[in-house]
């Protein structure tokens, strides 16, 4: 009897353990659910959701008042492209989000995602847009804003966001284990190179889709739990093309000169270091900084001094680089053309 008394105890207090919690520091244990590559997903974004909401709370703004500092990224391969606004909003009993006027040809959107880390598309410009999920009660709301803006300019397009919520419950997630959570992220991330090599220029295609629209034709089991890996949080293909390149020497310089893809927003490229993080304070180039060529063309110089065009410096203590291209609302060379700047980067000798 007694044997059996302690065995209910055992029981009630792995229950118990399992039960939902509303903090990163409760949701990250010792003995909390084993992760798989299955369930990485939906795990990495209870991580952000949580780490959000511990900031600032439910249905609220934390924004980003600078553009991605070196020493603050919070996940892999963040830019200084836009400065960011996240919030967790309860959309279980409807909820909006407001965007405020900014000028004519000024880059702002607002992109959902849901707790399985299923990618909607985005909204753009001004206006009030409706928020809903096939997943759960809440969504994560990534907004990005021009980073042309200057900081007093940003912050003052930022507090005039706003979220219209008819409840405000905490979003919550059962614990997982933090060993197996970080191993399964090793294992998605290194995944990534032999993805690369085998689909090329389509091989962050199916990363990033939702269920309920056209992308979820691209979706492969595979590909969703390695991008929420090496890109938690990333664009569908109609709002945002991605190129990733390979590891490079640091110490090797190299160049890409290309014609401008003509997108409807902009280009970007930005170095970083053997992880994805980025290791120096001017770690891109996009088409509102780069200095174009006399006859209209780019060219983007990777340690290669500073008297080269457009040159970003790659040394860092991993002792390899890599690059993240991204094309802001694609033109449709980039998205049915299949046109790409990475085959322009080559070592200069």
């Amino acid at each position: 009897m007694k044997g059996a008394t302690l065995a209910m105890l055992t029981l009630n207090a792995s229950v118990a353990l399992a039960e939902p919690v509303d903090s990163l520091q409760a949701f990250m244990s010792d003995t909390g659910e084993t992760v798989t590559t299955a369930s990485y997903p939906t795990a990495e974004t209870a991580h952000q959701m949580l780490k959000n909401q511990d900031a600032v709370g439910v249905n609220q703004f934390l924004h980003k008042r600078q553009l991605t500092p070196t020493d603050q990224q919070p996940v892999v391969r963040m830019n200084r492209d836009t400065y960011y606004s996240m919030a967790v909003v309860d959309v279980s009993g409807g909820a909006t989000v407001t965007m405020p006027n900014v000028p004519e040809g000024k880059y702002i959107s607002v992109q959902p995602v849901t707790e399985d880390h299923r990618i909607q598309p985005m909204f753009y410009g001004s206006g009030t847009f409706e928020l809903s999920t096939h997943a759960g009660n809440h969504v994560y709301l990534v907004v990005r804003l021009d980073s042309t803006f200057t900081e007093a300019e940003a912050a003052k397009y930022q507090d005039q966001m706003t979220i219209t919520a008819t409840n405000n419950q905490a979003f919550m997630a059962e614990p997982v284990d933090t060993a197996s959570f970080k191993n399964i992220e090793s294992e998605l991330k290194a995944k990534m190179p032999a993805i690369s090599q085998r689909d090329g220029s389509h091989a962050l295609l199916g990363m990033f889709t939702a269920p309920t629209d056209d992308s979820q034709q691209d979706f492969t089991q595979e590909k969703y739990e390695v991008g929420a890996a090496v890109g938690w949080g990333g664009a569908q293909a109609v709002d945002d093309i991605y190129e990733i390149s390979k590891n490079f020497p640091d110490n090797v310089c190299h160049q890409a000169t290309f014609n401008d893809p003509n997108n409807h927003a902009f280009w970007s490229i930005t170095v970083y270091n053997k992880a994805g993080f980025m290791f120096n304070d001017l770690a891109n180039y996009s088409s509102n900084t780069a200095t174009p060529n006399a006859d209209g063309s780019y060219t983007i110089s990777f340690g290669c001094g500073d008297a080269a065009p457009n040159n970003i410096q790659t040394k860092n203590d991993s002792g390899e680089f890599n690059i993240g291209i991204r094309h802001y609302q694609p033109s449709d060379a980039v998205l049915k053309d299949n046109v790409r700047l990475l085959p322009t980067m080559k070592a200069v000798q």
